[in-house]
């Protein structure tokens, strides 16, 4: 059974755009991305997580993106379903950090109180993607 062990984790990336000038509700929308890339021996891993918001009727008005990125021990992952297990406990470890992560900067910004929605996802969905080999080198003459 896979098993990932989280070592650290760090914010890489912050974009904020605030030009909010009065009070007032924003529809904002969302986009978001979770990628995990292993090592060639399979015993470590890094993920990669972002999240965007902006407001749907003008995005030059507010926006703001958070990219975290997490690297982790990875115990017993040998085969792809194996990864897939990986890649939803990565997520799961990685998640609160982000959470906090966009709390943070939207307190920044004066909006107090925003939740990040943890998505749901679904082992069947996550793709593995297969390494290419590595490309034939000719001697140099």
């Amino acid at each position: 059974m896979a098993k990932i062990d989280l070592l650290r984790q760090r914010t890489r990336e912050v974009h904020l755009r605030n030009d909010i000038q009065k009070m007032g509700q924003l529809q904002l929308g969302s986009n978001f991305n979770f990628s995990v890339k292993y090592a060639p021996n399979n015993q470590s891993c890094v993920a990669t997580i972002y999240q965007s918001f902006e407001d749907k009727s003008d995005d030059h008005l507010f926006s703001a993106s958070v990219t975290l990125e997490g690297i982790f021990n990875c115990h017993d992952v040998n085969t792809d379903e194996d990864k897939k297990a990986a890649h939803l406990a990565a997520y799961e470890a990685l998640f609160p950090y982000l959470q906090s992560a966009v709390g943070q900067l939207f307190a920044s910004t004066g909006i107090p109180g925003f939740m990040v929605k943890k998505m749901t996802l679904d082992q069947n969905r996550v793709v593995v993607a297969q390494k290419k080999p590595d490309a034939p080198t000719l001697p140099i003459v």
